[in-house]
């Protein structure tokens, strides 16, 4: 296959600039391996219609909608539907539980989730129906999914919801039957599951308060940023979360920090990360 004869030479003479500068406007951590750089950098190049790593390079040093855009391009989107098991059945045995315990009954607010750094949605529907079906919801459920990701084609497969049935295929069929419809040999989430997820283009390396939360998950995104990127978005996430809350990280993920202090606590394998109740006061909301 012709490759472009542009970019080769003057991108791997620049690489540890465009590294530099992806890190700095973004905090995603490019650590991705020479040729694949060069090549995701190509075509984005190709893309834009630039003549030049020059080119390129300016835009990025003047647009940070620019770097999140070629730092999409090499985010890894690995998902699917109930990716970590235990976390699900950790979110509807013990944090939930727990959650309308200290309600104690009464008409609450909504449950407030936050699926930070959501890819094409399989996280975030999952969340919903896990809660829905352990709160026996029939007619609809008392939840409200956030969901975000930094990658624009990402949202719009998220908000479109179709998958290939091979995604589902492991999930129970009664779930399947509950919570999505069949189209043309794919699965489409139904109305009732797709009302209680809301879709947000975001960037997790800057500030953005979108209220607090009783649970967030934030799965497989940490090690994408640099150290001090991670310790950051740790200690945001902390204060986005209603005291007693609850953190939810990939299943060998853990906090970067002691400096922020979650409580651990573990069920069978999976290791979850508590708000203390009583840490209101201490951050201020």
């Amino acid at each position: 296959m012709h490759r472009p004869s542009t970019s080769v030479a003057m991108l791997e003479h620049q690489l540890s600039e465009l590294r530099l500068l992806l890190e700095r406007k973004t905090g995603v951590l490019v650590d991705t391996a020479t040729e694949t750089l060069v090549e995701v950098a190509e075509e984005h190049l190709q893309s834009r219609h630039l003549a030049s790593a020059e080119e390129l390079l300016a835009r990025l040093h003047l647009s940070d909608a620019e770097c999140e855009s070629l730092a999409a391009r090499l985010m890894d989107g690995t998902t699917g539907f109930f990716r970590y098991p235990v976390a699900y059945e950790t979110l509807a045995g013990v944090a939930l539980p727990e959650l309308l315990k200290r309600r104690n009954g009464d008409q609450p607010r909504a449950v407030r989730i936050w699926s930070a750094g959501c890819s094409t949605g399989e996280e975030p529907y999952s969340i919903a129906i896990a809660v829905c079906e352990a709160m026996n919801c029939n007619g609809g459920c008392n939840v409200h999914v956030v969901a975000s990701d930094i990658r624009p084609d990402a949202l719009k497969a998220a908000q479109r919801g179709l998958y290939p049935e091979s995604e589902l295929q492991r999930v129970p069929r009664q779930i399947v039957q509950t919570y999505f419809a069949k189209v043309s040999g794919h699965l489409l989430v139904k109305p009732r599951l797709r009302n209680l997820v809301t879709f947000s283009s975001m960037n997790l390396a800057q500030p953005a308060y979108l209220g607090q939360f009783d649970f967030i998950f934030c799965m497989d995104v940490l090690p994408r940023f640099s150290t001090a990127q991670r310790i950051a978005l740790a200690q945001r996430l902390y204060l986005y979360l209603q005291p007693g809350g609850y953190l939810f990280l990939g299943q060998r993920e853990k906090i970067p920090s002691a400096d922020v202090p979650f409580n651990s606590r573990q069920n069978k394998d999976y290791v979850i990360y508590q708000k203390p109740l009583a840490a209101g006061a201490k951050t201020g909301r």
